[in-house]
């Protein structure tokens, strides 16, 4: 039976700004692989081939000159969605991308400190250049059972290693917990240590003030805040003048003859050639799109949705241990005891419930919470989900377990 929930109406406003959501009936609780394109972000991918389908940045004609000041204009509503100058951003593929430029800069004889749940894109970037728990460069701050990271263990990780590079994510992906983030980087800071955030699972969810945080780089990527695919963000405290040759090409040089070239000191080190103009277009109004809305209303819908897969019984359903306290989030992680996680996911999904399971590129963290090694069944929300996803979700895995079981017996 339905309920009235206070949040329902705002949370069905905002499901109608999601084109492949609002007439459809799909239950899309995988946000945190990617969410959903808000309808001014698809608008915004399609104007540009439509109506003004031109590089940016070199050439004198108009229809080039409204993509170049659009695709600027993009730059301002990202720099003011985190609270930064415009020109300490550039924009890449995704966070992937983002650290794997960093780790490339900054590789060298500095310790690296990260998590233990990290996603790859903050582990594989530091191994391809030698960094390795074995070798002692690359120390893991465990992580605790409730699935965040505990400050005293993060604590002694820092005072053991002071000065070094300590990077770390804001929400894990696999156990959905927020870590202490804030106090991590100023713990970090006091301790002379160079700082980098993973903000890819939380941007689309809480405010992050660049201002009011001491953080020296930060990541994200806009298909995870409601923008098209291929399209992130670097933000680098200061700018980039000290990154000129990270790539050569088309747009990075002032001047160049067969014999010497002379760099620009900005982003423009970091995007070289003809970038992703229509995902940069896009990224840029999803964060419009969240300027205005707020991440209030973000926030207080997603915690109704909270509240409406607590009143159906997510939470009660046997077998399915919640990794972490029960409370609001975006993230959901449950360990399946009495089947398999993908069969459960299948099963469901013939009732169009969208939903993830295995390691989520964070296997250190999979099999931290798993020691089986099936990985973990993940619902993720969004502002847009309503009670109707919650029944489907529900009822599907109860069915789907009922169909499992009996197979089983």
């Amino acid at each position: 039976m339905l309920k009235i929930y206070p949040k329902a109406k705002q949370i069905n406003e905002i499901r109608n700004c999601f084109p492949s959501l609002a007439y459809s009936e799909l239950a899309y609780l995988d946000n945190a692989a990617s969410s959903q394109t808000v309808d001014s972000a698809i608008k915004a991918v399609s104007d540009y081939h439509y109506n003004y389908r031109a590089n940016v940045h070199r050439g004198d004609f108009e229809t080039s000159g409204i993509a170049s000041e659009k695709y600027d204009l993009a730059r301002q509503e990202v720099a003011k969605l985190i609270n930064c100058e415009v020109t300490e951003i550039a924009f890449t593929s995704g966070t992937t991308h983002s650290l794997n430029i960093i780790a490339d800069y900054l590789a060298g004889d500095r310790t690296v400190v990260i998590t233990e749940l990290e996603h790859h894109s903050n582990i594989l970037p530091w191994m391809k250049h030698g960094y390795t728990a074995e070798k002692g460069n690359l120390v893991v701050v465990p992580a605790s059972d409730h699935g965040d990271i505990s400050i005293e263990d993060f604590t002694t990780a820092i005072k053991e290693n002071p000065g070094s590079i300590v990077s770390f994510l804001t929400q894990s992906n696999l156990t959905g917990m927020n870590t202490p983030w804030q106090e991590m980087v100023r713990i970090a800071k006091d301790h002379d240590c160079e700082v980098i955030i993973d903000a890819c699972q939380s941007i689309a969810h809480k405010q992050i003030d660049l201002q009011a945080n001491n953080i020296d780089w930060m990541v994200f990527s806009g298909h995870k805040m409601y923008a098209s695919t291929g399209s992130g963000v670097l933000f680098k405290r200061g700018g980039f003048p000290d990154m000129t040759g990270h790539a050569l090409g088309g747009g990075t040089a002032e001047y160049v003859s067969f014999d010497e070239y002379q760099l620009f000191a900005d982003y423009n080190s970091i995007e070289a050639g003809t970038p992703n103009i229509a995902g940069v277009h896009s990224l840029g109004a999803a964060a419009k799109w969240i300027n205005e809305i707020g991440y209030k209303t973000i926030q207080e819908n997603e915690a109704e949705f909270f509240n409406m897969l607590r009143d159906k019984g997510l939470f009660d359903i046997k077998g399915m241990k919640l990794i972490g306290p029960m409370g609001p989030r975006s993230v959901y992680s449950f360990i399946i005891e009495d089947c398999n996680p993908s069969d459960l996911a299948g099963f469901i999904s013939f009732d169009k419930v969208c939903v993830r399971t295995g390691h989520m590129c964070a296997q250190p963290a999979s099999r931290r919470y798993n020691k089986d090694n099936t990985g973990v069944f993940r619902v993720s929300s969004a502002p847009y989900n309503n009670e109707s996803d919650c029944v489907k979700l529900v009822e599907g895995i109860w069915k789907a377990m009922d169909k499992i079981v009996s197979k089983t017996k």
